[in-house]
């Protein structure tokens, strides 16, 4: 799978044009659990639209925590029934949020903070619930890491602009894309252009009418490329206890000591 030549000089083409039109953009700042929930409410919609739902939420609720365990119902009733695809990702989030408190004790990702880039991303995507969009955000925004966030949005948009081809998952879109943006600030500001451009276009019907994937977990794109990484360092620690059956022949020494007492008669 990769882009034709005539695609990849549209694509250059767009983001100079982008450019031109966008100055002194400024990425969103976010610690990393703040940064995931922000993609959840931000994919297929826009960066304005979520940050006013996220200033919503956080009027009526503490803190990130308390968004954690909060209902699906309940997060609905403050930012709208009329959100695109609401119930399913406002339950993705509770999902992803849900496992970070369990691998970290915490509704914070510190443990996740001092990880390698390859197992930062291991992470995200073996996050329940977890989208593509949502995983490249934090890598991207709260990693560093050489990421770019895609949503169906984005898909439709592209197909439009004939930078990809139809029928692309957003991992594989997301793929081709970062094989021409270098990694760092290249990466950084691609997104920032191309995330602008996504907010001032209509959400395509197509994107609201498809239905809801039936299914969370990892992109088949996603588990290829996660296959070639690195395991987290809780997977290696976990061979260890291997070891433990080379004690058993201690008992082979006890029944060689009849054998000795009888030669003595």
């Amino acid at each position: 799978m990769k882009q034709e030549p005539a695609q990849i000089k549209k694509l250059n083409a767009l983001l100079r044009r982008l450019k031109s039109r966008h100055k002194n953009l400024e990425a969103p700042g976010y610690e990393p659990t703040t940064q995931l929930i922000m993609a959840f409410l931000q994919a297929d919609a826009s960066r304005r639209k979520a940050e006013q739902a996220y200033d919503a939420l956080m009027e009526d609720i503490v803190d990130n925590n308390e968004l954690r365990v909060s209902l699906t119902q309940e997060i609905t009733d403050v930012i709208g029934e009329d959100y695109p695809r609401v119930f399913w990702r406002i339950e993705r989030m509770r999902e992803a949020l849900n496992e970070v408190y369990q691998r970290e004790h915490d509704f914070r990702m510190q443990k996740a903070v001092s990880l390698t880039k390859k197992e930062q991303r291991h992470y995200l995507d073996t996050l329940p619930g977890i989208t593509p969009y949502a995983a490249a955000s934090v890598m991207l925004l709260s990693f560093g890491g050489h990421a770019l966030p895609v949503d169906d949005k984005l898909v439709a948009l592209l197909v439009r602009e004939e930078i990809v081809k139809e029928g692309l998952s957003p991992a594989e879109v997301e793929s081709l894309l970062l094989r021409q943006i270098k990694a760092g600030d290249p990466a950084l500001e691609a997104h920032l252009l191309i995330q602008a451009w996504s907010d001032g276009c209509k959400t395509p019907a197509s994107v609201l009418e498809s239905p809801e994937p039936s299914h969370a977990g990892v992109d088949p794109v996603r588990e290829d490329l996660m296959a070639s990484h690195d395991p987290p360092a809780k997977s290696k620690a976990a061979k260890k206890p291997a070891k433990k059956p080379a004690k058993k022949p201690a008992a082979k020494k006890k029944a060689a000591k009849p054998t000795k007492r009888t030669k003595k008669k």
